[in-house]
């Protein structure tokens, strides 16, 4: 068996492997040398390109010698975009810094948005004035839901945005819409009930679900949680009802994993069994039986309790790797709990 001592006994094949799995400056900074005839070799291999900056090195030294119809993947952490971002035509990836203005780079227009775009992530900044109410998060939901081919799609807000972005309003889409192709969603922008709903109602294939909010206090009294088919979850919410807290392992029936940081509105004397380890073993089991981690950060108030009490809870939260502690932010006395639970089967349960 012949032994490969150097880069250039590789076979073409395996040095087409090899380059697919760098970004264009590593390319150009480790393998000019090595590879002489480089940009011919991405050109007639096809290689598929990611770029991570449009930085100068990359205008200057890299952009004459690529084509950007193989850019498979472009993540731009800067304006300006240069060259402009709707020459990139072949995007699978695309993740773009302070967009000023993403509903005009949803519009539909010749090869653009990319037809085979999965994964979108926008970090969009909001130049409403401040008096000025805003929907360009919901109208952004409203573009991105719509591309036929689209597995994951982030929403952020952009720490350049001039006013918070902000969602309220339901979703609106032609008659002619059915669903989402979406797999994976994150939105970290404000968010509330209406929309939330107004969102799952077009995600029947959701698996991967991130989401933050803040509810009022109609929607803490009857939220309608909906994450039948979701395996991943991860939930940021502000006002919740210990009565909503438990619907939400209701809904879940095939979750895996779950991170879930909230706040409850009122945490009642006769809801103690919460604090309970076996209360929190037995709502996973007849609810959640495919649970295998838990990371909790809840924050409560809770009256009439004093050191031994709290020290008991822990003894037996132990178990749970959970642990409660006083929380004193914002001048506010509350308590926390919080910790992470990685549930073990046995074979019996696997079975």
């Amino acid at each position: 068996m012949t032994m490969v001592t150097t880069f250039q006994e590789l076979c073409i094949d395996i040095i087409v492997e090899i380059l697919s799995y760098f970004n264009v400056h590593e390319l150009f900074y480790s393998f000019c040398l090595l590879i002489p005839c480089l940009p011919k070799l991405l050109v007639n291999a096809r290689v598929r390109l990611h770029v991570r900056s449009n930085n100068s090195y990359f205008i200057r030294w890299i952009l004459p010698h690529i084509q950007l119809t193989q850019v498979y993947s472009l993540n731009v952490p800067a304006r300006p975009y240069n060259p402009s971002i709707f020459e990139f035509t072949g995007l699978r990836s695309l993740v773009l810094y302070d967009v000023d203005n993403p509903l005009l780079l949803l519009e539909s227009s010749n090869n653009w948005p990319p037809y085979y775009l999965e994964h979108l992530s926008l970090h969009i900044r909001n130049q409403d004035t401040p008096s000025t109410s805003s929907n360009i998060g919901t109208r952004v939901l409203e573009r991105a839901f719509q591309l036929r081919r689209l597995k994951r799609f982030e929403l952020h807000e952009s720490k350049s945005s001039l006013k918070m972005v902000a969602m309220y309003d339901q979703l609106i889409f032609p008659s002619a819409f059915q669903s989402s192709t979406i797999k994976c969603l994150i939105i970290t922008v404000y968010c509330n009930w209406t929309t939330l709903q107004s969102m799952l109602n077009y995600l029947p294939d959701l698996r991967h679900f991130r989401f933050r909010s803040s509810l009022n206090y109609f929607e803490t009294r009857s939220p309608q949680f909906c994450f039948s088919l979701i395996r991943t979850l991860n939930l940021r919410l502000d006002g919740l009802q210990t009565d909503n807290f438990v619907s939400l392992f209701r809904s879940a029936p095939v979750l895996r994993q779950l991170r879930l940081q909230c706040s409850f509105t009122l945490f009642k004397q006769c809801q103690m069994n919460l604090l309970k380890s076996d209360a929190w073993i037995q709502l996973m089991d007849t609810y959640t039986p495919h649970l295998k981690v838990i990371e909790i950060d809840l924050q409560f108030r809770l009256n009439n309790v004093n050191g031994k009490t709290i020290e008991m809870i822990n003894d037996d939260l132990k178990i749970l790797n959970l642990k409660i502690n006083s929380d004193s932010n914002n001048g506010n006395h509350c308590w926390k709990m919080a910790g992470i639970f990685r549930r073990f089967y046995s074979k019996e349960n696997l079975n």
